[in-house]
Protein backbone atom coordinates (compact mmCIF):
# COMPACT_ATOMS: atom_id res chain seq x y z
CA UNK A 1 0.00 0.00 0.00
CA UNK A 2 1.48 3.18 -0.68
CA UNK A 3 0.87 5.87 1.66
CA UNK A 4 1.69 8.42 -0.69
CA UNK A 5 -1.98 8.40 -1.92
CA UNK A 6 -3.64 7.67 1.07
CA UNK A 7 -5.65 10.99 2.95
CA UNK A 8 -7.20 11.14 6.23
CA UNK A 9 -11.31 9.85 5.97
CA UNK A 10 -9.89 7.68 3.88
CA UNK A 11 -10.31 3.61 3.66
CA UNK A 12 -6.96 1.90 5.32
CA UNK A 13 -6.90 -1.04 2.11
CA UNK A 14 -3.56 -2.15 3.11
CA UNK A 15 -2.63 -5.25 6.11
CA UNK A 16 -4.18 -4.79 9.32
CA UNK A 17 -3.08 -5.97 13.03
CA UNK A 18 -5.73 -7.95 14.41
CA UNK A 19 -5.24 -6.30 17.83
CA UNK A 20 -3.78 -2.45 18.32
CA UNK A 21 -0.34 -1.98 17.66
CA UNK A 22 2.28 -0.49 15.30
CA UNK A 23 3.82 -1.63 12.01
CA UNK A 24 7.59 -0.66 11.07
CA UNK A 25 8.28 -1.32 7.36
CA UNK A 26 11.45 0.39 5.54
CA UNK A 27 10.65 -0.35 1.89
CA UNK A 28 12.04 1.28 -1.38
CA UNK A 29 10.19 4.39 -0.70
CA UNK A 30 11.73 4.42 2.78
CA UNK A 31 10.79 3.95 6.63
CA UNK A 32 6.70 3.96 7.70
CA UNK A 33 5.35 3.36 10.96
CA UNK A 34 1.66 2.62 10.82
CA UNK A 35 -0.35 2.87 13.94
CA UNK A 36 -3.60 0.45 14.24
CA UNK A 37 -5.55 1.16 17.21
CA UNK A 38 -9.67 0.91 18.29
CA UNK A 39 -11.99 3.67 20.34
CA UNK A 40 -9.08 6.69 19.52
CA UNK A 41 -10.45 9.35 21.75
CA UNK A 42 -10.71 12.45 19.89
CA UNK A 43 -7.98 14.07 21.91
CA UNK A 44 -5.27 11.30 21.31
CA UNK A 45 -6.12 11.72 17.02
CA UNK A 46 -5.29 15.83 18.01
CA UNK A 47 -2.28 14.89 19.88
CA UNK A 48 -1.12 12.88 16.88
CA UNK A 49 -1.08 15.42 14.79
CA UNK A 50 0.90 17.99 17.05
CA UNK A 51 2.46 16.82 19.64
CA UNK A 52 6.01 15.89 19.60
CA UNK A 53 7.11 12.50 18.45
CA UNK A 54 9.58 10.79 19.54
CA UNK A 55 11.38 7.65 17.67
CA UNK A 56 14.42 5.81 18.40
CA UNK A 57 16.12 2.19 17.93
CA UNK A 58 17.06 -1.27 19.70
CA UNK A 59 18.54 -4.33 18.35
CA UNK A 60 17.04 -7.04 19.66
CA UNK A 61 19.34 -10.58 17.93
CA UNK A 62 18.81 -9.85 13.85
CA UNK A 63 15.75 -7.97 14.69
CA UNK A 64 15.57 -4.01 14.68
CA UNK A 65 12.63 -2.74 17.04
CA UNK A 66 11.83 0.68 16.83
CA UNK A 67 10.47 2.34 19.98
CA UNK A 68 8.10 4.92 19.54
CA UNK A 69 6.23 7.54 21.40
CA UNK A 70 3.73 10.96 20.23
CA UNK A 71 2.65 12.74 23.22
CA UNK A 72 1.06 11.47 25.79
CA UNK A 73 -1.73 9.08 24.23
CA UNK A 74 0.14 6.99 21.59
CA UNK A 75 3.37 5.04 22.73
CA UNK A 76 4.63 1.48 21.18
CA UNK A 77 7.12 -0.31 19.50
CA UNK A 78 7.36 -2.08 16.26
CA UNK A 79 9.53 -4.78 15.29
CA UNK A 80 11.02 -5.40 11.98
CA UNK A 81 13.69 -7.39 9.43
CA UNK A 82 14.04 -5.81 6.19
CA UNK A 83 14.53 -9.50 4.78
CA UNK A 84 11.53 -10.77 5.14
CA UNK A 85 9.80 -7.95 2.49
CA UNK A 86 8.84 -9.10 -1.00
CA UNK A 87 12.31 -8.85 -2.86
CA UNK A 88 11.27 -5.89 -5.11
CA UNK A 89 10.02 -3.76 -1.78
CA UNK A 90 13.14 -3.87 0.06
CA UNK A 91 15.05 -0.69 0.14
CA UNK A 92 18.19 0.04 -2.12
CA UNK A 93 21.19 2.23 -1.76
CA UNK A 94 19.64 5.26 -2.51
CA UNK A 95 17.16 5.63 0.53
CA UNK A 96 19.73 3.86 2.92
CA UNK A 97 22.38 6.74 1.66
CA UNK A 98 23.70 7.24 5.55
CA UNK A 99 24.63 10.43 4.45
CA UNK A 100 20.61 11.49 4.01
CA UNK A 101 18.46 12.73 6.77
CA UNK A 102 15.24 10.48 6.49
CA UNK A 103 11.89 11.04 6.34
CA UNK A 104 9.59 9.19 8.38
CA UNK A 105 6.19 8.71 7.17
CA UNK A 106 3.49 7.83 10.54
CA UNK A 107 -0.26 6.76 9.61
CA UNK A 108 -3.23 6.34 11.96
CA UNK A 109 -5.55 3.88 11.75
CA UNK A 110 -8.86 3.62 13.42
CA UNK A 111 -8.64 -0.49 13.70
CA UNK A 112 -12.40 -1.15 14.42
CA UNK A 113 -13.56 0.91 11.10
CA UNK A 114 -10.37 0.46 9.28
CA UNK A 115 -10.26 4.33 8.61
CA UNK A 116 -7.61 7.05 8.46
CA UNK A 117 -7.36 9.34 11.23
CA UNK A 118 -4.10 10.79 10.76
CA UNK A 119 -1.22 10.95 8.92
CA UNK A 120 2.44 12.97 9.59
CA UNK A 121 5.67 13.09 8.08
CA UNK A 122 8.61 13.86 10.80
CA UNK A 123 12.66 14.28 9.89
CA UNK A 124 14.82 12.29 11.44
CA UNK A 125 17.86 13.09 13.25
CA UNK A 126 21.31 12.17 10.94
CA UNK A 127 22.38 9.59 13.99
CA UNK A 128 19.12 7.95 14.06
CA UNK A 129 18.59 8.13 9.97
CA UNK A 130 22.17 6.33 9.89
CA UNK A 131 21.85 3.79 12.48
CA UNK A 132 18.10 2.66 10.68
CA UNK A 133 20.18 2.23 7.48
CA UNK A 134 22.83 0.65 8.92
CA UNK A 135 20.09 -1.83 10.50
CA UNK A 136 18.89 -2.30 7.18
CA UNK A 137 21.83 -2.98 5.72
CA UNK A 138 22.55 -5.63 8.32
CA UNK A 139 19.32 -7.26 7.64
CA UNK A 140 19.42 -7.41 4.18
CA UNK A 141 22.58 -9.09 4.48
CA UNK A 142 21.46 -11.36 7.12
CA UNK A 143 18.91 -13.63 5.19
CA UNK A 144 16.34 -14.86 8.22
CA UNK A 145 13.19 -16.98 7.90
CA UNK A 146 10.02 -16.26 9.58
CA UNK A 147 10.34 -19.38 12.11
CA UNK A 148 13.86 -17.25 13.48
CA UNK A 149 12.00 -13.73 13.38
CA UNK A 150 9.30 -14.54 15.14
CA UNK A 151 11.57 -16.45 17.94
CA UNK A 152 13.45 -13.31 18.17
CA UNK A 153 10.62 -11.31 18.59
CA UNK A 154 9.03 -13.59 21.51
CA UNK A 155 12.28 -13.38 23.11
CA UNK A 156 11.99 -9.56 22.68
CA UNK A 157 8.98 -9.16 24.06
CA UNK A 158 9.68 -11.28 27.27
CA UNK A 159 12.64 -9.21 27.40
CA UNK A 160 10.87 -5.80 27.44
CA UNK A 161 7.07 -6.77 28.64
CA UNK A 162 6.27 -2.60 28.83
CA UNK A 163 7.33 -0.47 26.00
CA UNK A 164 8.78 1.92 28.24
CA UNK A 165 11.76 -0.54 29.49
CA UNK A 166 12.28 -0.89 25.26
CA UNK A 167 12.35 3.09 25.37
CA UNK A 168 15.05 2.97 28.48
CA UNK A 169 16.86 -0.01 26.55
CA UNK A 170 17.34 1.73 23.20
CA UNK A 171 20.57 2.70 21.66
CA UNK A 172 18.73 5.79 20.23
CA UNK A 173 15.57 7.79 21.14
CA UNK A 174 14.83 11.03 20.60
CA UNK A 175 12.42 13.82 19.44
CA UNK A 176 11.93 13.72 15.38
CA UNK A 177 11.92 17.18 13.57
CA UNK A 178 8.00 17.98 12.55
Amino acid sequence: MDVADLKVGQRWTGNMHHEDGAQFEFSKAGPELRLFFSGLPDEAVREFDSAPCEIGLLHSEDVAVVPWKIGEHLMGDAQFHAFLYPPETRPSDPVLNVDQRMRLRIVLVDRASGVVRGMRSVLLSPSLSNQLAEAVSRQLGNHIGREAYDAQVAIYQNKYPDVRDAIRAAEIFETAEG
